[in-house]
C-alpha cells in the first residue's frame, strides 16, 4: 500500500505523519539528528531543571537516542513513538543497560493512556504536528494527566521565519553513508502563509512517485503565548541556543537569533 501523502491528501489532516515518519526511519537511519544534539538536549534538562534522577516523559521520541542519553545521565525515561519502524530502532537502545532506565511506548500521543506523571515532559522537535486545536489539546494532556505539580516541560517550538524564507528553495542531498535505506534525495521548502504551516518535501530522486512531505504549524512566539491561554500552562523562558528572548519586553527588536532559527525552546510549568 502506497503511503499516505500530504500533498495528495490536499488537506490538512494528521493521516500523513505515521506513514512520513515510517518511511523517515528508513531514509535516514538511526540517528538523523546532528553530531552533538543529543548531549546538548541533556544539558538543557539539568541546566533548567536541576540536577538529579528525574521521571522524563519524551513525546514523539523517534529513534530513541536522546531518550537513551538522558537515561545515560540517570534519568527515568519513558519515550512515545508513533512509527513502528523508528520505535524498534528505540527498543533496541532500550536493551542496553544504562545508569538510569529507558522504557519504549508506541502510539499516539493525542490519544494514549500513560495513567502516570512525570517531573518533565519533553518535546524535541515535533510540537506543531496537526491544527492548532491538536496543540492545545495536547498541551491540556500534558498539564493535566501527565505532569507533575511542580514539573516543567521542555519543547520545542518551529518559527515560521526560517521557512518562510527558504520557500522554494530545492537542495539535492547524496544517501547517507551507512543507513542502507538513504537514497539520493530532493528536499523542497514550502510555506504556507495563510495556515502558518512550513511543509518539508522529500522526493526521491529515482522514484519522485514516492515523495512524502511533512506539515508543521509554526509560531512566533507571541502567537504562542496566545496558544496557552485556557491550557493551564505558563511560560517561564523562551530561548534560542541558551539566549533568553524577553517576549514580553516593549522594547522594539528587528533582528536576533530568531531570524536564523528554525525553532526555539520554550519552558513551561503549570499555572498555580
Amino acid at each position: 500500500m502506497k503511503p499516505v501523502s500530504l500533498f495528495d491528501l490536499g488537506v490538512y489532516t494528521t493521516e500523513w505523519i505515521k506513514d512520513f515518519y515510517t518511511q523517515a526511519g528508513e531514509w535516514w537511519g538511526a540517528d538523523p539528528q546532528a553530531p552533538g544534539v543529543h548531549k546538548t538536549r541533556v544539558e538543557i534538562v539539568e541546566r533548567l531543571c536541576g540536577g538529579g534522577s528525574k521521571k522524563i516523559l519524551e513525546l514523539g521520541a523517534g529513534t530513541g537516542v536522546t531518550a537513551a542519553a538522558l537515561a545515560n545521565a540517570g534519568h527515568n525515561v519513558t519515550a512515545v513513538e508513533l512509527s513502528r519502524t523508528r520505535a524498534d530502532l528505540a527498543r533496541h537502545l532500550a536493551k542496553i543497560q544504562r545508569t538510569g532506565a529507558l522504557s519504549i511506548l508506541e502510539g499516539d500521543f493525542y490519544t494514549m493512556e500513560l495513567n502516570q506523571r512525570f517531573d518533565i515532559v519533553c518535546c524535541w522537535e515535533t510540537f506543531g504536528l496537526g491544527t492548532d486545536i491538536d496543540q492545545r489539546c495536547l498541551l491540556k494532556r500534558i498539564a493535566g494527566e501527565w505532569l507533575k505539580p511542580n514539573g516543567s516541560i521542555l519543547m520545542d517550538v518551529y518559527s515560521p521565519i526560517r521557512p518562510a524564507r527558504d520557500a522554494g528553495i530545492e537542495r539535492r542531498l547524496p544517501p547517507l553513508k551507512g543507513v542502507p535505506g538513504s537514497v539520493e534525495m530532493i528536499n523542497r521548502c514550502h510555506f504556507d502563509l495563510l495556515h502558518g504551516c512550513w511543509i518539508d518535501e522529500w522526493i526521491p530522486a529515482a522514484e519522485p512517485e514516492k515523495a512524502l512531505a511533512q506539515a508543521i504549524r509554526c509560531y512566533m512566539p507571541p502567537d504562542f503565548l496566545l496558544l496557552l491561554e485556557g491550557t493551564g500552562l505558563i511560560m517561564k523562558r523562551i530561548e534560542v541556543d541558551g539566549l533568553e528572548l524577553d517576549v514580553k519586553a516593549r522594547a522594539i527588536a528587528t533582528g536576533g537569533p530568531l531570524m536564523d532559527a528554525w525553532c526555539y525552546l520554550v519552558w513551561l510549568a503549570l499555572d498555580d
